[in-house]
C-alpha cells in the first residue's frame, strides 16, 4: 500500500472511531480540513494575544498572526462546505473562493505594514475586498443561496427522494441486494444476493465510500456486459488505464499462466509480441547456464559482450563495440585473462603512478577516483630511477611548506651543510639572498629579519674607491633593545683615540666608531677606541689624516724602547712589544730628552735585544705578532695609538701594502652611517649589497642591472617586498599555489625548480589550498604503482562500481551494476575473478526459454529474444526447476493453440474450474470486477446464475454490516 493510501486509510479510521460512519469521502476530508483550519486560526489568535501583551515587534506580530488566523478561517469554512450535502459544482465554487481568500491572505502578508493605512501606498481596501470575495464565495454559494432563494437546486442536493429499493416499496416483486461487510483485515467487501449470494467482489476497499463506489461501477456496467466464453487457451489483449497495451496468456479455465513483461505504446506492438511468442515459443530451447557465461548482442552494427551468472544477473560488460561477433568473443576471452592478472587499484586519497613514455619514465599523481591531478615535469632513464625519485620525494611531503605565488616570501633553505635565505618577490623572481651561509637556524633567521626591518628606511649609497664610515655600536644600529640601566659612578670612563674621556649624563648614548672601507667592503683602517658621538669620531678621522700624512715608517721585529714627549711637554719612555703592548714605562716625567734616555738606558741593560726608537712625529709601525702575522699601527708623537690594521697579513710586504692603502685613501669622504644602506657597486653590471651600520653585509642582490639608475629604480619594489614578506622554511619539497585564470598548485624543489604541476584547476584560492593540504596530509602514505597491462579501479562517486582500464586509462570493461558499499563491490570483483575464466558461451541469436529462481527459491520461466531482452514471463511459481520445466512444456502447448482476444469493454467470462463451471466479470482493462461465489455442475447452470446477477445487480440496494 502506498503512503497516500495509508494516510487515506488512517483518516477514515479516525473519523469512524470518533465521529461515525461517513456518507462519503468528502465528509471525512471536510472534517479534517475544518479541524486543521480551526487549529490554525486559534494559533493565530493565541500568538497575537500573547505577543501583544509582551514586548514583541508589533508589526511582525500582527502580520504573522493575521495571516495565520485569516487562512484558518477560510479553511474552516471550506471544511464545513465539504461536510454539507453539496453538489459537485458547489464544491468547485467553494474551491475557487478558497483560492481567492488565500490570495487575499498572501496580499495582506505582502502589503502590511509598509503599504497599509498611513504608511506607503494604502492597499488595505483592496486586500479586504479580495479576502471578502473569497470568503463570500465559500459560504455564500452553498449556505446563503439556499437560504435566500428557498431552493437548493444548483448547489445543494434536494431531499425527499427515498433510498429504499423498489422491492421494499412494492414497486417490484424481485430484486438483488449488495451486502457490504468487513473482512478479517477490517476492509470492506461485498456480495450480490438474490435469494442466495451469487457473486463476490474480487478485491477489498479500504473505506465504505470506496466500497460503494466499486458497487456503483459494477451496477453501471454489468447490464451491458457481453459474454466471452473460453473454450481454449487465449491471449487477452487489453489497454491499460495509462493508455498502454499489455497481454496475458490464460488457460481455458481463465487462469493466467504468462504475461508480457513490458507495456506497448499501441495495439500493434502488443500483437507483435504475441505473434513472436506464438512463432518462437513452441520450439524455443531452454537455456541453462552453469556458473557463468558470456553473451553477445548486436547494437547499432556493433557487437558487445556481457558476462552473466547462472541467474542471468549481469556481472560485467564491454565498454566499446566490435565490428564482428568473433572480435567480441576474442575481447571477452582477453577480458577473462586480463581481469585475473589485473591489480586492484584501491587509492584512499592519492596515489603515484609510474608511467613509461617515449622519452623515458615519469610519474603522476592520481586521486581516489583515478583522475590525474598532477604530472611530473621530469623524465627518467628507467623505471627504477623514477621510483627512487618518488621514494625520495614522499617523506618530504609531510613537512612541506605551502606557499602562494605572487606573495613576497623569505625562503629559508639548506645549501650543502649551510643554512641560507632568499627573498622572492610577487613576480616569483629571487631579488635578494643571504651573502653567506651559516650552520645555525637562528643566525639565518636573524639575518633575514634584519633585512626586513631596515630595508624600507635604508639609504642608497655608492663608494668611490673608499670612504670613512662613522657608525654607532651594533646594538643600537641593528634595532636591538638598548641597555637602559644607568651608568654608576664606579664605572671607569673610557678613553678613545685622541684621549677623549667618555662621560654619561642621564640616559646612556651609543658609542661611535669609524672605519675606512673600500668599495668592496675591505676595511683598511678602524678606530681603536669608542667616541661619545659622531662629531668626535669624525674629529678622530681628521686627526688620523693629519698624523698619517706626516708619519714615518718604523719597523721592528721584537720589543723596542721608545722616548717621546708627552702632551705636558715633559719627556717619558716606555718599552713596547712587537704587538704594541706597553711592557714598562718611565712612571715619572723628565725635564729633558737626555734625562729620559739616560733612565731608559739603565733598564735597557735588562733587555739588550730591544731596539731603540726615537719618535719626534707620528709614525707607522710594522710589527709581527706571536702567531707570525704582520700588521701596522699609527701612533702619534706622544706615543698614543691613533689607528691600526684591522687584520693581520702573512708577510711584512703585505702589511706594508695594507698601510699604503690607508695612505692612498687618506682623503676619502667621511659619511655618517647611522642606519643600514644599500651600497651600489659596478662589476661589469651594477649590483647592490645591504650593509648594517656595524659593517655586516646581510643581503646581496640576485639580479644584475645594466645601469645604476635601473638598479636604484628596482630598489623600491625590493624594499616593499622585503618589509611585507612572510617567512617559510623550505625543505626538499614546497607546495606552491598559483593563479592562472583558475587556481593551480605545483611542487618545487629547494632550488625552486618545478618537480610537478597540477593538471586540474580550482575555482578559488580556498579550494586550491584545501587540495594542497589534502595532498600534504596523505601523499606520505600514497601507494606507488605502475600499470603493466591493466588494473581494476574503484569508483565510489555515487554507489560503488569497478572498471578495468589499460595503462592509457581506456576502459576495457566495467561493472554491469553498482554495489551499495566498497566491501560489496570488492566481493563482486572476486566473483568475476572466479567466474570469468570458466564462463562458457550463450547465443541469443534465436529466442530461448530460461528458468530462473527468485529470492524465495521459487522457479518460473521467461522467454528471451535475440537481443537478450525478456519478452514474456510466467505468472505461476514452482518449487523446483524440474516443476518449472514441466509447467513450461504445458505452456508450449497452450501457446500453439491459443486464440487472441481483445478486451475493449466490460464482459463476462465462463470457464471451467477444478470442480465445475465458474464465471467472472472483467473490465476493459482485464481486471476482475466480480466473480461467482461457487462452481456449477454445468455450463448452463453457471450461465443462468450469471444472467441472474446481470439482470438484478443494476437495481440492487446496498446494506452495510459491521
Amino acid at each position: 500500500m502506498s503512503s497516500i493510501s495509508e494516510i487515506h486509510h488512517k483518516l477514515f479510521r479516525l473519523y469512524e472511531h470518533y465521529v461515525g460512519e461517513p456518507d462519503s469521502s468528502t465528509d471525512v476530508y471536510g472534517y479534517w480540513v475544518f479541524i486543521f483550519g480551526y487549529i490554525l486560526g486559534a494559533a493565530g489568535v493565541f500568538v497575537f494575544v500573547v505577543g501583544y501583551a509582551g514586548s514583541a515587534d508589533s508589526y511582525t506580530l500582527i502580520r504573522g498572526s493575521g495571516v495565520t488566523a485569516a487562512a484558518g478561517l477560510a479553511l474552516c469554512l471550506f471544511g464545513i462546505v465539504l461536510m454539507l450535502p453539496v453538489r459537485r459544482i458547489g464544491i468547485y465554487a467553494s474551491v475557487l473562493g478558497l483560492l481567492i481568500a488565500l490570495s487575499g491572505v498572501v496580499f495582506f502578508g505582502w502589503a502590511y505594514p509598509y503599504n497599509w493605512r498611513e504608511l506607503g501606498v494604502d492597499y488595505s481596501v483592496q486586500v479586504i475586498t479580495v479576502y471578502t470575495i473569497g470568503v463570500g464565495l465559500i459560504a455564500g454559494v452553498t449556505a446563503l443561496v439556499p437560504v435566500l432563494t428557498g431552493r437548493k437546486g444548483m448547489f445543494v442536493d434536494e431531499e425527499g427522494a427515498t433510498d429504499d429499493p423498489a422491492v421494499l416499496t412494492g414497486d417490484a416483486i424481485e430484486g438483488a441486494q449488495f451486502a457490504v461487510f468487513r473482512d478479517e483485515h477490517g476492509d470492506w467487501r461485498w456480495h450480490v444476493l438474490h435469494l442466495e449470494a451469487l457473486a463476490a467482489s474480487n478485491g477489498s476497499a479500504v473505506t465504505r465510500p470506496d466500497a460503494t463506489e466499486s458497487i456503483e461501477r459494477v451496477q453501471s456496467q454489468i447490464s451491458s456486459a457481453g459474454l466471452m466464453e473460453l473454450t481454449t487457451s487465449a491471449f487477452r489483449l487489453y489497454e491499460d488505464r495509462d493508455g498502454t497495451w499489455q497481454w496475458t496468456l490464460a488457460r481455458d479455465d481463465g487462469s493466467v499462466v504468462g504475461a508480457s513483461t513490458g507495456a506497448f505504446a499501441d495495439r500493434d506492438g502488443a500483437e507483435t509480441s504475441v505473434s513472436f511468442l506464438k512463432d518462437r515459443g513452441p520450439d524455443a530451447d531452454v537455456i541453462e547456464i552453469d556458473g557463468a557465461a558470456f553473451t553477445y548482442a548486436e547494437r547499432r552494427d556493433l557487437w558487445y559482450w556481457q558476462l552473466v551468472d547462472d541467474n542471468r544477473t549481469p556481472l560485467a560488460g564491454s565498454e566499446t563495440g566490435y565490428e564482428t561477433q568473433a572480435m567480441a568473443e576474442d575481447a571477452a576471452h582477453q577480458f577473462a585473462e586480463r581481469f585475473g592478472r589485473a591489480r586492484l587499484l584501491d587509492v584512499e586519497h592519492v596515489g603515484i603512478e609510474l608511467v613509461e613514455q617515449l622519452e623515458g619514465w615519469t610519474w603522476r599523481l592520481v586521486d581516489d577516483r583515478d583522475n590525474v591531478v598532477a604530472a611530473c615535469s621530469e623524465t627518467f632513464d628507467s623505471r627504477r630511477d623514477a621510483e627512487a625519485a618518488v621514494e625520495a620525494l614522499l617523506p618530504a611531503f609531510e613537512s612541506a611548506s605551502v606557499t602562494v605565488a605572487g606573495e613576497p616570501a623569505y625562503e629559508l633553505y639548506d645549501s650543502g651543510d649551510q643554512r641560507r635565505w632568499r627573498l622572492v618577490d610577487e613576480t616569483e623572481r629571487i631579488v635578494a639572498r643571504s651573502p653567506r651561509g651559516t650552520t645555525a637556524d637562528a643566525a639565518v633567521e636573524r639575518s633575514a629579519d634584519q633585512f626586513a626591518d631596515h630595508a624600507l628606511e635604508a639609504d642608497v649609497v655608492e663608494i668611490e674607491d673608499a670612504a670613512y664610515e662613522v657608525y654607532p655600536d651594533d646594538a643600537t644600529a641593528a634595532g636591538e633593545p638598548e641597555d637602559t640601566l644607568p651608568v654608576t659612578a664606579d664605572e671607569p670612563a673610557a678613553k678613545p683615540d685622541g684621549g677623549t674621556t667618555l662621560e654619561y649624563d642621564g640616559e646612556p648614548t651609543p658609542d661611535w666608531h669609524w672605519r675606512l672601507v673600500t668599495d668592496d667592503r675591505e676595511v683598511v683602517a678602524a678606530s681603536t677606541e669608542p667616541h661619545p658621538d659622531a662629531d668626535t669620531a669624525t674629529e678622530a678621522i681628521q686627526r688620523v689624516r693629519e698624523q698619517a700624512s706626516e708619519a714615518e715608517l718604523i719597523e721592528f721585529e721584537h720589543a723596542a724602547f721608545q722616548v717621546y714627549e708627552a702632551d705636558s711637554g715633559e719627556w717619558r719612555w716606555r718599552l713596547i712589544d712587537e704587538d704594541g703592548n706597553v711592557l714598562a714605562d718611565s712612571g715619572d716625567e723628565h725635564t729633558s730628552r737626555g734625562e729620559a734616555a739616560e733612565t731608559m738606558m739603565t733598564l735597557k741593560e735588562q733587555a739588550p735585544d730591544a731596539e731603540l726608537l726615537e719618535i719626534e712625529t707620528a709614525a707607522f709601525e710594522l710589527f709581527v705578532d706571536e702567531d707570525g702575522g704582520w700588521g701596522w699601527r699609527l701612533i702619534d708623537e706622544g706615543g698614543q695609538l691613533v689607528a691600526e690594521d684591522p687584520e693581520t697579513h702573512p708577510t711584512r710586504g703585505a702589511a706594508r701594502q695594507a698601510m699604503n692603502r690607508l695612505l692612498e685613501h687618506l682623503d676619502a669622504d667621511v659619511r655618517t652611517m647611522d642606519r643600514a644602506v644599500f651600497q651600489t657597486y659596478a662589476d661589469d653590471d651594477w649590483h647592490w649589497r645591504f650593509v648594517l651600520p656595524s659593517g655586516e653585509v646581510v643581503a646581496d642582490d640576485a639580479i644584475a642591472h645594466p645601469t645604476r639608475d635601473e638598479l636604484v629604480d628596482s630598489l623600491e619594489d625590493i624594499r616593499v617586498a622585503a618589509a611585507g614578506a612572510a617567512t617559510h622554511t623550505i625543505g626538499d619539497v614546497t607546495v606552491q599555489l598559483y593563479e592562472s585564470g583558475d587556481w593551480h598548485w605545483r611542487l618545487l624543489d629547494r632550488d625552486r625548480e618545478e618537480i610537478a604541476d597540477s593538471t586540474v584547476s580550482y575555482a578559488n584560492r580556498g579550494a586550491g589550498m584545501a587540495a594542497a593540504e589534502t595532498l600534504q596530509a596523505h601523499a606520505g602514505d600514497a601507494p606507488i604503482f605502475a600499470i603493466e597491462d591493466a588494473v581494476i579501479r574503484l569508483d565510489g562517486s555515487d554507489d560503488w562500481a569497478w572498471e578495468l582500464v589499460d595503462r592509457d586509462r581506456e576502459v576495457i570493461a566495467s561493472a554491469a551494476e553498482t554495489a551499495p558499499s566498497k566491501a560489496a563491490v570488492r566481493s563482486t570483483i572476486n566473483t568475476v575473478r572466479q567466474l570469468a575464466p570458466m564462463a562458457g558461451r550463450v547465443d541469443f541469436d534465436v529466442a530461448s526459454f530460461e528458468l530462473i529462481a527468485d529470492d524465495d527459491d521459487r522457479w518460473r520461466w521467461r522467454l528471451i529474444d535475440e537481443d537478450g531482452q525478456t519478452v514474456a514471463t510466467g505468472t505461476e511459481t514452482h518449487a523446483s526447476s524440474e516443476a518449472a520445466r514441466a509447467a513450461l512444456e504445458d505452456v508450449r502447448s497452450l501457446i500453439e493453440d491459443a486464440s487472441i482476444l481483445e478486451i475493449d469493454s466490460v464482459s463476462f467470462e465462463l470457464h471451467t474450474a477444478a470442480d465445475g463451471w465458474v464465471w467472472r466479470l472483467v473490465d476493459e482493462y482485464g481486471s476482475t470486477m466480480a466473480e461467482s461465489t461457487q462452481s456449477y455442475e454445468s455450463r448452463t447452470e453457471a450461465r443462468e446464475a450469471m444472467n441472474n446477477v446481470k439482470s438484478q445487480a443494476p437495481d440492487g440496494w446496498i446494506t452495510f454490516t459491521e
